[in-house]
């Protein structure tokens, strides 16, 4: 991210530039242009004019690049400082406008990561997961959807059978299995495809007869899919160690 800004003086320019990138001081390199001439009584006057450059830090970028959409689209939104993990960094966004940018079912927050996850992936060389929030949007639905994975795995344990939890993406499912891998008593998986994709929480001694029942589907010639094998593969992943 880099841009070109123009001032009374080199340091009102530079503050400008900064408040256009949404960055401190720190995490940019700063060139001077023009250092601009004040002119007699402000006759001749030239204006300074200089060259701001965001750092080569994927979390400076990504909270750079959110700040020229933000700009661009004209959101009432503020971008936080990004949280760096390992592996992956995860950047909020407030205001007016954040029920906007969610979209429904948070589709729009999910297209606008994908967005910004194929910047970074086209400019940093190490692998880093890209996680967009918008008022702790995906916070409180992880937190949601840990407590469903809760009580589906209390009512497979009581009640002695399947349960189907319908209508999740592919990450919240990832969720599911993730709270549930290490519960000793419950078994999870993912089954379907598109729109009807499910996870199956079941007691673990119903495992082999549901593995057994999903290898059978995936080698019957009519269902056999190679891109929805691998997605069974990543999903189930967790589910199948526990």
């Amino acid at each position: 991210m880099q841009v070109e800004v123009t001032g009374k003086t080199v340091e009102e320019a530079i503050q400008q530039a900064l408040q256009q990138l949404g960055v401190t001081r720190d995490q940019v390199e700063i060139e001077v242009l023009e250092s601009g001439t004040p002119g007699i009584f402000g006759i001749g006057a030239e204006p300074a004019r200089v060259r701001v450059t965001v750092k080569n830090s994927p979390s400076t970028f990504v909270k750079g690049l959110l700040n020229a959409i933000v700009q661009f689209a004209g959101w009432d939104l503020t971008v936080e400082e990004p949280i760096v993990r390992e592996g992956e960094i995860y950047i909020n966004m407030e205001g007016s406008d954040a029920g906007l940018v969610i979209g429904k079912r948070g589709d729009t927050l999910n297209a606008l990561q994908l967005l910004v996850q194929s910047a970074v992936a086209k400019r940093f060389s190490q692998s880093i997961r890209i996680v967009l929030d918008a008022s702790k949007y995906r916070e409180r639905r992880r937190a949601s959807i840990i407590q469903l994975a809760l009580n589906a795995a209390e009512k497979a344990r009581s009640q002695k059978r399947l349960v189907r939890l319908r209508n999740l993406n592919a990450a919240e499912r990832r969720i599911v299995h993730m709270t549930l891998q290490s519960d000793p008593t419950v078994f999870t998986l993912s089954e379907g495809e598109g729109e009807n994709r499910v996870v199956i929480v079941a007691p673990m001694e119903m495992r082999d007869k549901l593995l057994r029942r999903q290898r059978a589907s995936q080698r019957a010639p009519s269902q056999r899919n190679t891109s929805a094998q691998k997605q069974n593969k990543t999903e189930n992943a967790a589910g199948m160690t526990s």
